[in-house]
C-alpha cells in the first residue's frame, strides 16, 4: 500500500493518547471522522495490511491524503467531539442519518392565562411544560387532533387571540371555550388544562376517573347535555389509551431498537415507549458503506442521540456494543440521571427487542419492494429519454415572479424517485432586473452548479421547467462551467387543443413534452406513463416550492411598509411589532395599551401608532 508522504509524516508523530482523528482527501475535504483511546495505534492500523479489515476501509484509505487529530481527556469527551465533527463535516465514509432533525415535542406555557399547545423541536429552560418527543410530524398532528377534539382549548396563535372581538367557528362547534372574548375565566380554563396535562403525561387512569366523576355529577344535577360531553371525552381517552398501550408492567421511558441489514443497506426501527405507551415507531435507512452490522448500528446510535433528543431511562439494543459504557455516561450526563444501555437476553425486555427486530425486517422487505419498483421506473425513464446514466438523483428548477418583482428560483431534489427535502434550496434573484425568466434561470443554475463543481456534488439529471429556451440556458451554463456527466432535460406543459370553429367539445390538454439535447422535436409521453407521472411530480413540486417562497416575499414587506410611514419606528421596533402582531389587521385592531405591551414601544409611541391607523384619514376598519 502506497501511503502519501504527508500522511507518513503525521503517522510518525501521532500521540499515544485519547482523541478524535479526521481523515482528508486531496482536496482537503474531511472524508472520515473517528475516535480512539489510543490515537497512535488506532490510526496506524488503517495503513497496515493486517490492520482494520472493515470493507469500507479498503475504499477509503487510498483516498486519504492528510490527517488531523484533536486530543481530549477521556472516551466520553471523544464521543461528544466525534459527533459534533460528523454533524459539521458530514464525511462521506461515516454513517449518516437521512433525517437528522430533532424530534418534535408539544409545549404548554401555563404562565399565559389562556395558553395553547405548540409544537417545538428544542427544549428550553423557560418554565413551560414539554411533552413527547414524537418522531414525526404525523404523530404530533394525531396527538393534537385528539387533544383538540376532546378538550376545548384555544387553537389560535397569540396575534390572532389578542385581536379577536367575537368567538371563532371552533367555539360554535363546541371545540373552544372562547377565552379570547372572556367566555371563560382563567381558573376554569386552568382546570381544563389540568386534564390536558394528565392526557399528555399518560396518566390516563387518573384522567378517566376524573372525567367519570364529572359525568356522574352532571347527570345527578340533570345536566344531561354536559354529562354526554364528558361521556364522549371519556370514550375518546379510553380508545386512545387502548390504541397506544404496549404490553408490559413497567411505565419506564425506553427506546427499543431493532435492525435488519442486507448488502450495503441497513434499516433501523425504534419503538419509542413513553410511560408504558408506544408513542412512535420511526424508521431509518442507512448506507453501511462496508461497516459490519454491529459497527454500523453502534455508529447509527451515536448519530441518533447526537441531536437534541429526549433521552429515556433505558436504551435496549439487539447487539452488545463495545462502547456501551461511555455512551451510557454521555447520555446520563445529558439526561441528568442514570441511563441504562443494555442488550437483554431474556424476559420482557428481550421480547421487546425481538419485536423491534421483526418489525425492522418487515419494514425492510416492504421498503425493498418499493425500491425495486422505483428502480424499474428510473430505468424506464433512462431508456425513454436516452439518458447517459440512471437518474438516481434528479434536481428540478423553476422560476416564480410577477413582472420581475420578488423574483425567486427553486431547486427540489428527488433521490431514487422520492423527495429529499433536506436538499431543497430557494434562490432569491440578485442580478436580474425585469421579467426575464431565461436570465433568472441562468443565475440560479450558475449559483447551484458553481457550488456543485467546487464541492463535487452534482445530480445525475437536471430538469428545468420550460421548453427549448430554458433547455438552451441550462446547456449554456453547463458548458461554461465544464460540467460533465450530468444529463439535462426541459419539461413543458402541454398546450390546450381547442376545437375547430362551431364545435362544442371542451378543450383537452395535450400530452406533456420533454425536450432533450440534440433532438429537434420533443419526446411526447403518454398521459398514463409512469415516467410522466414521476416527471410531473418533481416539476409540480418545484413549482409549488417556488410559488410558496415568492408569496412569502410578497407578503413580508406589507406590514413593514405600513410601519415605515410611522415616525420614530426604526428597524428594531418594527421587527418587534411584526413579531408581536403578525398582520396589519391585528395591529390595526390593537388598543394603545396593547401596543405599549410590545417590548421597546413606549406609551407615547403606542399612541402615535394607534393614531396612524385611527386618525381622520384612517378610520377603524379601513384598509
Amino acid at each position: 500500500m502506497s501511503v502519501p508522504t504527508r500522511v507518513q509524516e503525521k503517522l510518525a508523530v501521532l500521540p499515544d493518547a485519547c482523541g478524535v482523528y479526521l481523515m482528508k482527501d486531496c482536496h482537503g475535504k474531511v472524508i472520515y471522522v473517528g475516535k480512539a483511546v489510543n490515537l497512535r495505534a488506532r490510526v496506524r492500523s488503517y495503513f497496515q495490511a493486517s490492520g482494520d479489515n472493515r470493507v469500507f476501509v479498503e475504499y477509503m484509505v487510498p483516498r486519504v491524503a492528510d490527517l488531523d487529530w484533536v486530543l481530549v481527556a477521556n472516551e466520553k469527551e471523544a464521543l461528544i467531539l466525534e459527533n459534533n465533527l460528523i454533524k459539521q463535516f458530514r464525511p462521506r465514509f461515516n454513517i449518516q442519518l437521512k433525517d437528522d432533525k430533532t424530534f418534535l415535542s408539544i409545549r404548554l406555557d401555563r404562565r399565559h392565562p389562556f395558553p395553547r399547545l405548540e409544537t417545538v423541536r428544542r427544549y428550553k429552560e423557560d418554565g413551560a411544560s414539554y411533552f413527547g418527543p414524537y418522531a414525526s410530524a404525523a404523530a404530533v398532528r394525531e396527538t393534537l387532533r385528539i387533544v383538540n377534539t376532546v378538550f376545548p382549548i384555544r387553537k389560535c396563535p397569540d396575534a390572532v387571540f389578542r385581536s379577536r372581538t367575537r368567538p371563532c367557528l371552533y367555539h360554535e362547534i363546541g371545540r373552544c371555550l372562547a377565552p379570547c372574548v372572556g367566555y371563560v375565566d382563567p381558573a376554569a380554563y386552568g382546570q381544563l388544562l389540568d386534564e390536558v396535562e394528565l392526557f399528555l403525561r399518560g396518566r390516563n387512569r387518573e384522567l378517566a376517573e376524573r372525567l367519570a366523576a364529572k359525568m356522574q355529577r352532571a347527570a345527578a344535577t340533570q345536566a344531561y347535555e354536559l354529562a354526554a360531553k364528558y361521556r364522549d371525552q371519556l370514550a375518546a381517552v379510553e380508545r386512545t389509551v387502548e390504541a397506544q398501550s404496549l404490553a408490559g408492567p413497567s411505565c419506564v421511558d425506553r427506546d427499543v431498537f431493532g435492525f435488519h441489514q442486507e448488502g450495503e443497506t441497513m434499516l433501523v426501527q425504534a419503538l419509542l415507549v413513553r410511560r408504558g405507551r408506544l408513542e412512535d415507531v420511526p424508521t431509518y435507512t442507512i448506507a453501511t458503506r462496508g461497516h459490519d452490522a454491529a459497527n454500523a448500528f453502534a455508529e447509527f446510535l451515536q448519530r441518533f442521540y447526537a441531536a437534541d433528543r429526549f433521552i429515556p431511562r433505558e436504551v435496549l439494543v439487539p447487539v452488545a456494543l463495545a462502547g456501551a459504557a461511555p455512551l451510557a455516561d454521555w447520555l446520563a450526563e445529558r439526561r441528568g440521571g442514570e441511563v441504562l444501555v443494555h442488550c437483554p437476553q431474556r424476559g420482557e425486555k428481550a421480547r421487546l427487542v425481538a419485536m423491534a427486530m421483526r418489525n425492522a425486517e418487515s419494514a425492510f422487505r416492504a421498503a425493498h419492494a418499493k425500491q425495486r419498483d422505483r428502480s424499474h421506473l428510473l430505468q424506464g425513464l433512462q431508456t425513454t429519454l436516452g439518458l447517459a446514466q440512471l437518474p438516481q438523483r434528479m434536481e428540478c428548477y423553476d422560476i416564480s415572479n410577477i413582472g420581475g418583482a420578488e423574483a425567486v428560483g427553486s431547486q427540489v431534489t428527488f433521490d431514487d424517485g422520492v423527495p429529499n427535502k433536506a436538499r431543497y434550496r430557494r434562490y432569491r434573484i440578485k442580478t436580474v432586473r425585469g421579467a426575464d425568466d431565461y436570465a433568472m434561470m441562468r443565475e440560479v443554475l450558475l449559483r447551484r452548479l458553481q457550488r456543485g463543481v467546487a464541492e463535487q456534488d452534482l445530480p445525475d439529471l437536471i430538469i428545468v421547467d420550460g421548453g427549448k429556451g430554458q433547455l438552451a440556458v441550462a446547456q449554456s451554463v453547463m458548458a461554461d462551467l465544464a460540467v460533465g456527466g450530468v444529463d439535462v432535460i426541459a419539461l413543458a406543459k402541454g398546450r390546450d387543443r381547442r376545437p375547430a370553429s362551431g364545435a362544442v367539445r371542451e378543450p383537452t390538454p395535450t400530452d406533456e413534452r420533454v425536450f432533450v439535447p440534440g433532438r429537434a422535436e420533443p419526446i411526447v409521453l403518454p398521459r398514463n406513463a409512469a415516467e410522466l407521472h414521476l416527471l410531473g411530480r418533481i416539476r409540480d413540486e418545484a413549482h409549488r416550492f417556488a410559488v410558496a417562497y415568492h408569496h412569502k416575499l410578497r407578503r413580508r414587506p406589507f406590514l413593514g411598509s405600513v410601519l415605515d410611514r410611522i415616525p420614530g419606528i426604526g428597524p428594531a421596533r418594527k421587527k418587534a411589532l411584526v413579531a408581536h402582531f403578525g398582520s396589519v389587521r391585528a395591529l390595526r385592531a390593537a388598543s394603545p395599551q396593547q401596543l405599549a405591551e410590545v417590548p421597546g414601544i413606549s406609551a407615547r409611541q403606542a399612541a402615535i401608532i394607534h393614531a396612524t391607523f385611527h386618525g381622520p384619514g384612517n378610520p377603524p376598519g379601513s384598509t
